[in-house]
């Protein structure tokens, strides 16, 4: 579970966080959150802090501050929406169903239930995300890998909505089709979610940034299309 860093500033990295690693955590004396990891490389006067996270069981691009500075400015940067987040997931697809039923801008209202996000029609949290692409997932018969934009970053988000729009996410052992049978499930290997891009502004620069690893070994197979798809938002800036 070794960590690669994509880019290094004065101010801020930005690293590939394993599926498998919990990004931080409340207690952690065995230092093996990401976080705890990134203090031990960085340390004093460097503060590693994080704007955001991932579940442990996604992989992915994560952006991580090293000063006051860096996520007093990374965290509002998020307020205000001007992160551009992209997330690669592969989810259950019924027979003979429409692409276009998925595909587009989506809304739904969540609420944190012990430790769960649940839809509601009212109380929770307006969450927005858009699928930008539906292909298949090579060798992998009755699923698919699907392209999101995450527009608000609420709790277990893009699980909980995926599965709610009739998509769960192959293995979600919490939001697919069948219901967990002990507290705590050890087995996740065929579950796959990805933080694949991060946009976002550079603090130091002042300019745009798009992080992104191209040849990643332990990203899954894509079909050429989807594979164009994600080409296709490395070469957008604007988003």
């Amino acid at each position: 579970m070794s960590l690669r860093v994509l880019y290094e500033a004065p101010q801020h990295i930005v690293a590939i966080k394993p599926a498998g690693m919990p990004s931080e955590l409340t207690s952690d004396p065995g230092g093996v959150s990401l976080i705890q990891r990134l203090r031990r490389a960085y340390p004093p006067p460097l503060e590693p802090k994080l704007p955001h996270r991932l579940d442990r069981v996604t992989r992915g691009v994560m952006l991580v501050a090293l000063t006051k500075d860096a996520i007093a400015f990374y965290n509002q940067e998020i307020r205000l929406g001007r992160w551009g987040q992209f997330y690669l997931a592969r989810v259950s697809w019924p027979q003979n169903r429409d692409v276009c039923t998925l595909l587009g801008p989506h809304k739904a209202y969540l609420k944190t239930v012990r430790h769960r996000a649940k839809i509601v029609r009212s109380g929770g949290k307006p969450s927005f995300l858009e699928v930008l692409a539906v292909h298949p997932a090579p060798g992998r018969a009755g699923q698919q890998h699907v392209l999101v934009k995450l527009l608000t970053g609420r709790f277990h988000q893009l699980r909980a909505m995926l599965a709610d729009l009739g998509s769960p996410l192959v293995g979600d052992k919490f939001y697919g089709d069948e219901k967990p049978r002990q507290r705590k499930i050890k087995d996740w290997s065929d579950f796959y979610l990805e933080h694949i891009i991060l946009k976002y502004v550079d603090l130091e620069q002042g300019t745009r940034r798009m992080a992104h690893l191209s040849n990643d070994p332990d990203r899954e197979e894509l079909a050429p299309a989807m594979a164009d798809e994600v080409k296709k938002l490395l070469g957008k800036d604007s988003d």
